[in-house]
């Protein structure tokens, strides 16, 4: 049996400064992580799919 180490945390600003997104990825970041919250990367991704995919009236 395996054992899985847990996955790294990053903050809103982490990813922000991150030299490893775009700046079209980090205005999307910008405008959908919350200040004083910690998220995988993972969850980062999962957070700019959902704003690329969102219905636009």
């Amino acid at each position: 049996m395996s054992h899985k180490e847990p996955a790294a945390l990053f903050t809103k600003n982490q990813f922000l400064n991150s030299k490893q997104r775009p700046g079209k990825e980090k205005d999307i970041l910008a405008s959908v992580l919350e200040d004083g919250k910690s998220y995988t990367i993972v969850e980062a991704e999962e957070a700019i799919q959902s704003y690329l995919k969102r219905s636009v009236n």
